[in-house]
């Protein structure tokens, strides 16, 4: 077996699989640090970073508006049946509890 690599012990009889060797912290490539930049070359790299932006239409922002304003309103629907459903039941065994 070579340095560096991984065994795998297979179950049920088969055979052992062998992995590649893992990278050494000193084989990973270590990102390259960004130098400092005067303000204007700056402003120059964030307008050209926000010349790559995209920006959604005005009917594709209204529809999503309107989905969102639907998901609040069943949401909140659906938790108003459900206080309004566990309330009855705290209720009921309240009513049992004084009752005896």
């Amino acid at each position: 077996m070579a340095k560096g690599q991984n065994i795998v012990q297979g179950g049920g009889g088969r055979k052992p699989t062998i992995l590649p060797p893992r990278p050494t912290p000193a084989a990973t490539p270590v990102a390259a640090v960004n130098k400092r930049v005067g303000p204007v070359q700056f402003l120059r790299e964030v307008r050209a970073e926000a010349r790559k932006v995209t920006w959604t239409s005005w009917k594709e922002t209204w529809i999503t508006s309107i989905m969102v304003g639907i998901m609040v309103v069943v949401t909140a629907v659906f938790f108003f049946g459900v206080d309004w459903i566990l309330g009855l039941g705290i209720s009921a065994v309240l009513k049992l509890a004084n009752a005896e």
